[in-house]
């Protein structure tokens, strides 16, 4: 019977996947507000076709599609951000001081984990 080996992460999935803290930082932004603009389109798609959710965003369907099937290359933060404003989303940001024992980091919502 072999032996399992289980790695305790860092609590960042894009630092144990090789990315570096900045390059981390603004994947986690970009992941947590992707994930919302899905939720949005979802709730959009429950009274609207995707076509007519594609022209409340001002892009062609195909992207709804993208989108919808988890397919987050190629949007960056502010693109995503212009998404949910076009779907009449407010964008809220907030920022503490980090403990003096560790560095900052990007925290994502306890929602956006549960969303995962």
């Amino acid at each position: 019977m072999s032996e399992d080996i289980f790695t305790t992460g860092s609590g960042n999935i894009f630092v144990d996947l090789g990315f570096s803290e900045e390059e981390a930082a603004e994947l986690t932004i970009k992941s947590c507000l992707f994930t919302i603009l899905q939720k949005a389109i979802n709730k959009a798609l429950e009274t609207n076709t995707q076509a007519e959710v594609a022209e409340r965003m001002g892009v062609d369907q195909p992207i709804i599609s993208k989108i919808m099937n988890d397919r987050m290359s190629g949007f960056s933060v502010e693109r995503i951000a212009n998404y949910l404003l076009r779907l009449h989303y407010d964008i809220c940001l907030e920022a503490h001081p980090a403990p003096v024992e560790r560095p900052g980091r990007v925290v994502p919502t306890k929602e956006n984990l549960a969303a995962a």
